[in-house]
């Protein structure tokens, strides 16, 4: 049903309505008017019928007519007349009226008694009747009209919402679109050009949704190609590299012990294999930078928890270094995949190398648990923190490497202050990773939708 025809549909059956409405409320009042005319008929009746009666009844019994007759002469039910009645003398029985009025009568006659009293009677037009009723079918008309119009208008009012009720729907998904989650799907609905916009949404919900887990996929296989060269420019620093060092070592021992009768050649010599030393030392931890302790030649990987302790023993075990590093894990016997153990020991790594070169903290702590079918993680810090985390994510390689990597498992970094302690501001990293997140060899780029 297109939306012209739903819209002129439902107004012609509201229109029915309140026409139908409007019409027993007509019926209604024509009822209460010809109510009324009958009763003024009925009172005028009985007014002719009490003046005929006056010609032939005695004086006691036209005491009676006459109050009779004033009774009905003041009551609402005449409509239109007053009567107003004297005697011979000019003294008004029914209705005193103001000298001269009489003048004025619609109808005059006088009535005989049989005892011979004479009186004079007058019909006159009375517009007080008029205009009760006049003022009456005003006030039923304005009445009616305006609750015809308020009918029409809360129906209108009704019949849009419902037409356009399901536009709070598609504004509530296109909201989801605009927070990047396009698993929201709209239902069916029966205006046409309305579930074309629908059918229209969901179409681009689906191939965002597509897109978006390739973009995924492909950044996890980055990822992982990026740990494997990682891990091969490892293995050629440890055995080319390596090698060469442990050799210029041994050579620089040797002359140091050989040149014990130079003490300027020996002083040389022990440079040397002090160099050599540092050196060593700079390999050993860029090789664990690249390749974490626990990695095999294969690609498999230890568990974070194992992973995490050898990462906080190496800094803990640098010389200078004072910060306090906590670290619990805590998975609840979950076993993580070797692409989310790598992703949550890379996060881990870069936010320490932050803490340790830019946070001026004394404390800093590392929390990894399991929360129902999620992974959450969390770095914090009692340091500095940071000024402007805008500025920062878009100024910082570390901080957008981790927000990469956390967006490549279905996860978010979320950037802020750490809870108070003292007059520092500290920082806080957190993110949580679905333990259902789909593997990257799961979609293959260039696939389309379904």
């Amino acid at each position: 049903m297109t939306m012209s025809r739903f819209l002129a549909s439902r107004a012609l059956w509201l229109a029915c309505v309140c026409l139908g409405s409007a019409l027993l409320a007509t019926m209604w009042l024509a009822q209460q008017a010809i109510g009324e005319e009958r009763s003024g008929a009925a009172a005028t009746a009985q007014l002719v019928a009490r003046l005929s009666a006056l010609q032939s009844a005695g004086p006691a019994e036209r005491a009676a007519h006459l109050a009779a007759l004033r009774a009905i002469n003041q009551s609402t039910r005449m409509r239109h007349l007053r009567l107003h009645v004297e005697d011979a003398a000019g003294q008004a029985l029914v209705e005193t009226a103001p000298k001269g009025e009489l003048a004025h009568a619609e109808s005059q006659w006088d009535i005989r008694a049989r005892d011979g009293t004479v009186y004079h009677a007058a019909l006159r037009w009375n517009p007080d009747s008029e205009l009760r009723e006049a003022r009456r079918d005003v006030a039923g008309n304005v009445a009616m009209l305006s609750a015809y119009s308020v009918l029409l208008l809360c129906c209108l009012s009704w019949l849009l919402r419902r037409a356009f009720a399901p536009l709070q729907r598609i504004l509530d998904a296109i909201g989801h679109y605009e927070r990047k989650d396009y698993s929201v799907r709209l239902p069916a609905m029966r205006i046409r050009e309305l579930d074309q916009v629908r059918c229209a949404l969901n179409q681009m919900a689906g191939a965002l949704a597509h897109h978006q887990a390739e973009r995924r996929a492909l950044s996890r296989r980055l990822l992982d190609a990026q740990e494997c060269e990682r891990a091969r420019l490892a293995r050629e620093l440890h055995d080319e590299f390596g090698q060469v060092l442990a050799a210029m070592r041994a050579d620089a021992t040797y002359l140091v012990r050989k040149s014990a009768h130079a003490p300027m050649l020996q002083i040389v010599a022990n440079d040397l294999a002090g160099h050599c030393a540092r050196i060593q030392d700079e390999v050993r931890h860029l090789l664990h930078r690249l390749r974490p302790h626990g990695a095999q030649p294969d690609g498999r990987v230890a568990c974070v928890a194992r992973l995490l302790q050898d990462l906080v023993r190496s800094w803990s075990g640098q010389p200078g270094q004072s910060v306090r590093l906590d670290c619990v894990v805590d998975l609840g016997g979950a076993v993580l995949g070797a692409d989310l153990t790598l992703t949550l020991y890379r996060m881990t790594q870069e936010a320490l190398t932050n803490v340790m070169r830019h946070a001026g903290a004394s404390r800093a702590s590392i929390c990894i648990a399991r929360s129902g079918d999620q992974v959450c993680w969390c770095v914090e810090d009692d340091g500095a923190g940071i000024g402007d985390i805008d500025a920062a994510l878009q100024r910082s390689h570390g901080l957008r490497g981790m927000h990469e990597r956390a967006w490549a498992h279905c996860a978010t970094l979320l950037v802020g202050d750490a809870e108070r302690t003292g007059d520092t501001r500290g920082c806080r990293l957190s993110a949580s990773f679905p333990l259902s997140a789909p593997e990257a060899s799961q979609i293959q780029p260039g696939s389309q939708p379904a």
